[in-house]
């Protein structure tokens, strides 16, 4: 009964998250949770436990995609980078449940950072990000070329810069 109880309480709080539609459930127990669609589900199971079931975490330790995921899309190196993080790149998904993960990041959980005609990750594009993850320079030290750039030229918020540095 603590498991139900548990997911019920989640489910709540993740009706929330933009995109989640709350529908009634055929399990009386459950009447009015929210039901997610695959992507948020994916996001949830392999995602949310470090960046948040919300999408919001420690800043330092952990970059927040609420808010904030969206400006990797205003360059094309913020949208190369979020698509070839290593554990992007590896997660066990097809290539299209795993654009609709990354859209579901950037569109939803980016809420308002999305620039204006930013493209949808599509399944071809995800194919061929696979086929270069990155890796030959440390992550942290690149994110923050990448972000300092769309902050330069997208007007990102320079709290962007905040993750990877000392508390």
């Amino acid at each position: 009964m603590k498991t139900r109880t548990a997911i019920v309480s989640l489910a709540a709080l993740l009706a929330t998250v933009p995109g989640v539609m709350a529908v009634k459930a055929k399990d009386p127990t459950v009447s009015g949770a929210p039901v997610f669609g695959p992507a948020q589900t994916q996001f949830v199971l392999r995602c949310g436990g470090c960046h948040g079931t919300l999408g919001v975490s420690p800043p330092h330790s952990v970059p927040v995609l609420r808010g904030s995921a969206g400006w990797f899309l205003c360059t094309a190196a913020g949208r190369d980078y979020i698509a070839r993080l290593p554990n992007v790149v590896r997660v066990p998904l097809s290539d299209e449940d795993l654009a609709e993960v990354l859209n579901f990041v950037a569109f939803e959980l980016g809420e308002g950072s999305v620039p204006a005609g930013a493209e949808r990750f599509t399944a071809e594009e995800v194919a061929r990000q696979r086929t270069r993850p990155l890796g030959d320079e440390p992550l942290i030290a690149y994110r923050d070329k990448v972000v300092s750039e769309m902050v330069d030229r997208c007007d990102a918020p320079e709290q962007l810069l905040v993750y990877g540095s000392a508390d």
